[in-house]
């Protein structure tokens, strides 16, 4: 019986890629290195800040450490204007609230997620908020989604995991959880898959 219901933020609750794309953009500019094309940027928009650093920069620790810190410092400003929020979410976390306990685990920094005028309007309805510095290791490794578990007292096999990406969908595996895909289509090994937000109640009612 599901429990618990846990969201990634970029890609499921926000449109957040070309307020992504915009900001590293910026942010490797500012610290001196080029950036590559939207297309290139699309496989790697899961990572975490550091981890996209390091792929994009090659540099040294303490040379990643100095652009990491521009970026979660807000040296370098986010581009919140870009940030959209997924049709009917905010209606379908107060729904699901009233019937489930509420998580997020995003690779978004700390600083970074209740910043968002949006989701700093729902912060009430999530009793656990896994962010990048939580945890030694990332998705697709398990162990931010056991933290957000471990928070919400959960067992694993008493939540979902809601993303919309490969890595997503791997890492709620490995946890122990149910999955959903929010994409355009199934996403491989996924428990089920939404295209709008509308059906996620419906959806994890069959979990």
């Amino acid at each position: 019986m599901i429990k618990a219901v846990v969201f990634d933020i970029d890609g499921v609750l926000l449109d957040s890629f070309d307020a992504n794309f915009s900001f590293f953009q910026l942010l490797l500019k500012t610290a001196g290195y080029s950036f590559p094309t939207k297309e290139t940027f699309v496989s790697l928009n899961y990572l975490t800040m550091r981890g996209l650093i390091e792929t994009l920069t090659h540099a040294s620790e303490k040379e990643v450490d100095r652009i990491w810190e521009m970026g979660r410092s807000d040296t370098v400003a986010y581009p919140y204007n870009l940030l959209r929020v997924q049709k009917d979410a905010a209606e379908v976390v107060k729904q699901l609230h009233e019937n489930y306990l509420l998580g997020i685990v995003t690779s978004r920094v700390r600083e970074g997620i209740y910043a968002v005028p949006s989701l700093a309007k729902l912060e009430q309805y999530f009793q656990a908020t896994v962010a990048a510095q939580d945890t030694k290791e990332h998705k697709p490794h398990p162990e931010p989604l056991l933290l957000a578990c471990k928070k919400l007292k959960v067992a694993p096999d008493e939540a979902v995991y809601i993303g919309d990406a490969a890595s997503d969908i791997i890492a709620g595996k490995a946890a122990g959880m149910k999955t959903i895909a929010y994409a355009k289509k199934r996403l491989e090994n996924s428990d089920a898959w939404v295209d709008s937000f509308i059906k996620l109640p419906e959806v994890i009612a069959t979990l």
